[in-house]
């Protein structure tokens, strides 16, 4: 069964093809569907991406996004992480031409509309984007249709599931204004979880269908050097804390961080995601680069 995107990785020496050995027999929502791992590398990805196909997220159902509950309820869900990404990157958007590809429920387009010059969105979930466009958002079905001379573009959890990133990451490039720049976010390969605790509950928990990669800071570099980026800085980040991963580590479930609320100081969460990063394996990946 040919697999593009690995053909992709072995052709831009992001991944050594006598060096992939399975990493999981399956994933979350698929038995059919298995998950390989690059030991040279580090970098995971599926063995097939067969089942995605390009109507995929256009066929999706809202309420994928919202599980029947409405945009506002699902947006607390969210608030967390939105908060969080206009904190680290409004200064980048402050008074630019901005948007955010993938957009989703629009936390972050809300947020970064209130001090952007102009913002828009993409997103590819008919329901989503018709909502949000009855809002007054400006959010449209494709790359093609976003305005020229950007100045900022962000993908937040994007970028792993896209089953042609090189020419993906082509367009956006062509989108973007001399000295433009692109943010990307994205889970980590090397996450602890998966990497020297490597826990099999964990894996049978996160690895998914639609994640066709999990990205090392390496093979982020390389795509965007490949197309033409500059000036690109890649760094780890945690977003889930220690509590967290002692429940994964006691009983192999997600949620410690209300279980154990009482370690949930943010002196010690920030020391543990310090050493995180230092030894490369945080939760998540983001990458900054540079028309």
């Amino acid at each position: 069964m040919h697999n593009q995107l690995k053909q992709e990785l072995i052709d831009l020496k992001i991944i050594d093809a006598n060096s992939i050995a399975p990493f999981y027999h399956k994933v979350r929502d698929r038995d059919d569907v298995s998950v390989l791992k690059c030991a040279k590398s580090g970098l995971i990805f599926l063995n097939r991406i067969d089942h995605i196909a390009e109507s995929y997220y256009n066929e999706k159902s809202g309420t994928s996004y919202w599980n029947n509950s409405g945009r506002e309820q699902a947006l607390k869900e969210t608030n967390e992480d939105d908060d969080r990404r206009f904190d680290q990157f409004k200064d980048l958007v402050n008074g630019k031409k901005y948007a955010d590809i993938g957009c989703g429920l629009g936390g972050v387009l809300e947020r970064m509309s209130k001090i952007a010059y102009s913002s828009e969105g993409v997103e590819l979930q008919k329901e989503i984007r018709d909502l949000l466009n009855s809002l007054n958002f400006k959010v449209h079905d494709s790359l093609a249709n976003l305005s020229n001379d950007l100045e900022v573009i962000s993908m937040f959890h994007v970028f792993e599931h896209i089953i042609n990133p090189l020419d993906f990451l082509k367009t956006i490039f062509l989108k973007l204004a001399p000295g433009g720049k692109i943010i990307i976010e994205v889970p980590h390969a090397r996450d602890i979880l998966l990497n020297s605790y490597n826990l099999d509950s964990f894996k049978a928990f996160t690895l998914w269908s639609e994640h066709l990669m999990l990205h090392t800071k390496n093979s982020l570099r390389i795509y965007l050097e490949a197309v033409g980026f500059k000036n690109i800085h890649v760094q780890g980040f945690q977003r889930f804390p220690l509590s967290n991963h002692l429940l994964w580590l006691k009983e192999g479930k997600p949620g410690g961080q209300h279980v154990f609320k009482q370690l949930n100081s943010s002196a010690l969460n920030y020391a543990y995601a310090s050493e995180l990063e230092k030894i490369d394996e945080t939760d998540t990946i983001i990458a900054i680069a540079e028309k």
